[in-house]
């Protein structure tokens, strides 16, 4: 079970802390947080934001005093971002380590995971596809919906009535297309998934703002919404995303919905 560098949608020059957040979730450091590192990162997390709140008061006294320019009023600005940048990267490593795996099919795959904004935080309703080399829709794997976390789930089932016949280990690219089925990330290499595994993928977006064009039956996604014939529920229904709270290697929430069959 392989995933290669994720290449961040949207602009080209995002914010600092996007920036470093991304290579980290790349690197793949996150996924092996365990339940009891988990824990420290919460402790940890708890006391960086006591140390938040004590320099959001001294920041509102120094303002009032001197002034929005001072020197000193600009040093702890830049210290009060740089101090939240590092408790949201707490938060996703954090997540990861404690979302409960997905079952998994018999000779079948999950992927799952969450959708990030460039600050870190979860975006719902959007729809999560797999593409192939040429950035064609496989219709075959169907797709999913973000729920109120930024979580999703494709699970692929050969045994399912109606599934295709598919070959497995698969490699594909991740794409996230917005409400208008227009692309915010595609993978800017593919990552490879076996038989009997789970995969997780943290994609953070540097912007909400489109790549481009949408792929050839991208925008039918979000217009048709989940397929009746399907078990995933609707963006906004609050089953969605189950009880997860975050993910690991391994997760559970929306479940994969056929996908609507694109014309080319």
């Amino acid at each position: 079970m392989r995933s290669k560098d994720d290449t961040q949608g949207g602009e080209t020059k995002g914010s600092s802390d996007a920036s470093v957040t991304g290579t980290l979730l790349q690197q793949g450091w996150a996924p092996l947080v365990d339940t009891q590192s988990a824990q420290q990162l919460t402790s940890i997390g708890l006391v960086r934001q006591a140390r938040i709140n004590q320099q959001k008061r001294e920041l509102a006294t120094l303002t009032a005093t001197y002034g929005a320019t001072d020197t000193r009023v600009v040093a702890l600005t830049a210290s009060l971002a740089s101090q939240h940048s590092f408790v949201s990267v707490l938060g996703v490593a954090r997540d990861i380590a404690t979302t409960a795996a997905p079952a998994v099919p018999a000779n079948g795959w999950v992927l799952h995971g969450r959708v990030r904004d460039k600050n870190l935080l979860p975006v719902a309703k959007l729809s999560v596809s797999l593409v192939d080399e040429a950035k064609s829709l496989l219709t075959a794997y169907g797709y999913s919906y973000t729920d109120s976390t930024g979580y999703f789930t494709m699970t692929h089932d050969p045994a399912a009535p109606g599934a295709s016949a598919t070959s497995t280990p698969l490699s594909a690219y991740v794409q996230v297309l917005n409400k208008a089925g227009k692309p915010l990330f595609i993978d800017s290499s593919a990552f490879t998934i076996d038989a009997g595994a789970t995969l997780y993928r943290d994609v953070a977006l540097t912007s909400l703002s489109p790549l481009g064009a949408p792929p050839p039956g991208a925008a039918k996604l979000q217009a048709a919404g989940p397929s009746t014939a399907g078990t995933a529920p609707a963006p906004d229904d609050p089953a969605a995303g189950g009880t997860a709270t975050g993910a690991k290697a391994t997760g559970g929430a929306e479940t994969k919905s056929a996908a609507p069959k694109d014309k080319k």
